[in-house]
């Protein structure tokens, strides 16, 4: 597995599109995690779920690839929300006040329901 690369898990069904990075988000990889968002957002499913239980680091980079995402679903008319976050990136979230603006749920069945 290449570690210089993202992997991502895109999970896509009639209810909507969860997407699982999986590993951290830093600078090179909030790049990729931004072309990948893009087309998915394109896309216009019912609803975006970034399910973050596998990234354990996020830097500013990959929060400001989440506020992009979360601007341009706007833009679409499509829920955009991020689950399962893990303590790291939650208190990165937290610091930077995003918990205000982002929906969060504690896991992705929970984000499923609303």
């Amino acid at each position: 597995m290449d570690e210089q690369s993202l992997q991502l898990d895109i999970d896509t069904s009639p209810v909507g599109c969860i997407v699982t990075p999986l590993g951290d988000i830093d600078m090179t990889k909030s790049t990729e995690f931004r072309y990948a968002l893009k087309p998915i957002i394109e896309s216009k499913p019912t609803l975006i779920i970034i399910n973050l239980a596998h990234v354990p680091y996020m830097d500013s980079s990959g929060v400001a690839t989440l506020i992009e995402g979360l601007q341009l679903s706007k833009q679409a008319n499509i829920p955009f929300s991020l689950c399962a976050l893990s303590k790291g990136v939650q208190s990165i979230i937290e610091l930077a006040r995003l918990d205000k603006i982002f929906s969060i749920y504690e896991t992705k069945e929970q984000a499923l329901e609303e």
